[in-house]
Formats: C-alpha cells, sequence, structure tokens
C-alpha cells in the first residue's frame, strides 16, 4: 500500500455525529490503514491521543505531524472529523511525492444551513508524499512549544503559508465539509450559489437528517 490514512480530531463534534463520519471513512476507504490522533481516546485506527491539548491551527498541524510521523508509506491522506468522502477520493495516487495535492470537487454545509456551497480546495481533501510534508511542517514549527492555542491561522501568524503552491485533481464525487458550529471554525469562505443535492450525497436535507444535524 503507497497510502496511509490520517485522521485528526479535536473531539469537539457531537460524539453520535463524528461517529458516523468514521463510519462513512470506513466503509469508503477500501482497507486502507489508518492512523488517528486525537485528543480523547479513540477506537479507530491506530489511535494516539495527546490529550486536551485544545483547538487551533497550529494544534491540528501538530497532531497531523505525529500522524504523519507514524505512517510509513510514501503519501497520507487527509480526513477529518466533520467531513464525508467519498470511495474515489481514498482511490487518488499523486504522481508525485514532493509537492501537495488537494481535491477541487469539494463542498461545504455552512453552519446553520441545509444546502451545499462549492469551495475551491481545502486542507481537508488533501493528499501528499509523507517525507515532504513532515519536512515542510518541521520547517513551520521551528523552535516553537510542542502545543499553542493562540496560533489559531497556523502558519499565517509566523509570515508563512502551509505550502507555497499546489497541484490538483478532481474526484469524480465529491468531499464534503460540514460546520457544525462545535468544531474550530463555524464559517469559511465558499461560493454564494446554493447547490440543494450534489452527486454521490443526493439531497442535502436528507443527508442532514442522516447524520443527525439540525439548522
Amino acid at each position: 500500500m503507497n497510502s496511509t490514512i490520517i485522521y485528526y480530531t479535536s473531539n469537539r463534534e457531537k460524539p453520535e455525529f463524528e461517529n458516523k463520519i468514521k463510519e462513512n471513512i470506513l466503509k469508503n476507504s477500501g482497507g486502507l490503514p489508518i492512523i488517528s490522533v486525537s485528543q480523547k481516546p479513540i477506537d479507530f485506527g491506530h489511535n494516539i491521543c495527546v490529550g486536551d491539548v485544545g483547538t487551533s491551527g497550529f494544534n491540528i498541524c501538530r497532531q497531523i505531524q505525529i500522524a504523519c510521523k507514524e505512517a510509513k508509506t510514501k503519501f497520507i491522506i487527509h480526513t477529518e472529523a466533520d467531513c464525508l468522502y467519498p470511495p474515489d477520493y481514498f482511490q487518488f495516487v499523486p504522481p508525485r511525492d514532493d509537492i501537495c495535492y488537494r481535491n477541487t470537487n469539494i463542498y461545504l454545509v455552512r453552519y446553520k444551513r441545509d444546502y451545499y456551497s462549492k469551495k475551491s480546495s481545502s486542507l481537508f481533501a488533501q493528499i501528499i508524499g509523507r517525507e515532504f510534508f513532515l519536512k515542510r511542517l518541521e520547517f513551520l514549527f521551528g523552535d516553537a512549544p510542542e502545543w499553542d492555542i493562540k496560533e489559531k491561522n497556523f502558519p499565517k501568524e509566523r509570515g508563512h503559508k502551509l505550502f507555497d503552491r499546489f497541484e490538483y485533481f478532481t474526484t469524480e464525487n465529491p468531499c464534503i465539509s460540514f460546520k457544525t458550529g462545535d468544531g474550530l471554525r463555524k464559517h469559511s469562505a465558499s461560493g454564494n450559489t446554493p447547490h440543494y443535492s450534489i452527486p454521490y450525497w443526493g439531497d442535502g436535507k436528507e443527508l442532514i437528517k442522516k447524520y443527525g444535524l439540525k439548522k
């Protein structure tokens, strides 16, 4: 296997909702190995619990770094605790291991909305060479402390971008991020045109009901 799924969570989402997110990953990921890094112990792949270190962009990237160090494969596939992924997301293998690849077929379900909004690209749908990412994270963290809840938008506070450039791929079916109000941010930039139904996932209202979310 060339890829490992990394799953990182601060365990702030409602447990019933996050359990359904994990079930979706298990169902669609084709048996790929999973490393989860969480702030409470969870039964999901090989779990590493870091304790209640708090939620911030800095801590998200630190949890990602821990997962990458534990993985042994050439590539890592990002998954998050408030996101849904179709089977074809896990089937993409990047042609290069020295650049970050992001899926362009992604949507948000905005906070207290019952429809989808198109988004261009995001960390939540990213596949990347493991060693390349580790070197980049080591540079960005520098001599920083292990955890930091103040740097919400890390590494912007340090005058850097996570990557200088990206390559893009497009899955046939979209990835989805839910803005539940329980995660790091209630809102995220996306298009203004509402999409009430999208391929693979279907009607937005029905999907929200299925995953136990209410307006």
